[in-house]
């Protein structure tokens, strides 16, 4: 074989192989987000931009909740909201069970019965480190899935992230809480 050819052959390998390697990790596509600064809450939230995510926010019981719901037709529909109040924080030994509390009462609020054991596990998102359980539950008549977490940064307010959609369709949006989820910040 010539020295041509045996460049010629090794050029070949190696772009078979750069193939492969490419083919064998698929690269995320990149899609843009919207930055929210809520003050009220004290959180920096990204929501979907393409499409864009309806969002509010809400006071009610002296509690401000910020939300985001996918615009309508999209499928699945989905919502996701973000409470934190400035006076409620735990150490690292209160977080599990402050954790509890907070998804019990999200369960609750969704008329879960409260004999009904939920499956608390750790979890981390971006910064923010505590506990999640996902539940069935109705809402307005229609069966959904619900995943709740509660978490902080150690010395921050605790956080709680919520996230629901049509029964069954949960992990169609997990890559819209997690591209969410991670990026949430305290602006202080």
């Amino acid at each position: 074989m010539s020295l041509f050819m045996l460049r010629a052959l090794g050029a070949f390998v190696l772009c078979v192989v750069w193939s492969l390697s490419l083919a064998a990790k698929p690269i995320p596509a990149k899609r843009p987000m919207i930055i929210h600064k809520v003050q009220a809450l004290g959180l920096e939230i990204w929501t979907e931009a393409e499409p864009e995510w309806v969002v509010r926010t809400a006071r009610k019981n002296g509690q401000t909740t910020f939300s985001a719901e996918t615009p309508a037709l999209t499928a699945p529909p989905a919502g996701m909201s973000w409470t934190s109040n400035p006076g409620i924080r735990f150490t690292a030994v209160e977080i599990r069970e402050g954790a509890r509390g907070a998804i019990r009462q999200a369960a609750l609020n969704y008329r879960v019965p409260a004999n009904q054991a939920l499956d608390l596990r750790a979890a981390q998102y971006g910064d923010l480190t505590g506990y999640e359980a996902d539940f069935p539950a109705s809402a307005y008549g229609t069966p959904v899935d619900v995943r709740v977490f509660c978490g902080h940064q150690p010395g921050k307010p605790a956080v709680v992230m919520h996230a629901f959609t049509l029964r069954g369709k949960l992990p169609h949006i997990a890559e819209h809480m997690r591209r969410s989820w991670t990026h949430v910040r305290y602006l202080q």
